[in-house]
């Protein structure tokens, strides 16, 4: 256990130098650096830590977009990772402009939201009604 946690603390001590690092890089650089497709790796995977770190150091992050228009946000939505998507609380006046963004399809976070969450994401819960549950 101590091993892990050793690990976990110089793991996060990584992310804290890279999220320092990135902060000045132009957007050409951090798309050379494929710096996005970290961040949807961690969003898929629900790690908030990376997400949280990457913010904390470089808040204009959350106007970043992928290929389909959608920012960190938009993808914990489309993912359903309510840690994440946590984050948007602390935005202050930035949510509502960021909220009533719309993707490549027209989509903004309520049609997001309105989506059926990914077959995967329901099945290892058991029952139509809990899943119509965590779906609410």
């Amino acid at each position: 256990m101590h091993d892990k946690k050793l690990v976990n603390h110089e793991a996060n001590k990584l992310l804290i130098l890279i999220c320092k690092e990135i902060k000045g890089v132009s957007n050409s650089e951090l798309d050379m650096m494929e710096i996005d497709k970290a961040v949807m790796t961690a969003i898929k995977y629900g790690i908030v830590e990376f997400v949280n770190e990457l913010l904390k150091y470089n808040p204009d992050f959350i106007w970043r977009e992928d290929k389909r228009g959608r920012s960190i946000f938009s993808q914990a939505i489309v993912l359903r990772d309510e840690k994440i998507f946590n984050l948007f609380y602390r935005l202050g006046t930035k949510k509502s402009i960021l909220a009533s963004r719309h993707d490549i399809f027209k989509n903004n976070f309520l049609h997001l939201a309105a989506k059926l969450s990914p077959p995967a994401h329901l099945e290892h819960i058991s029952g139509h009604a809990l899943q119509m549950q965590r779906e609410l």
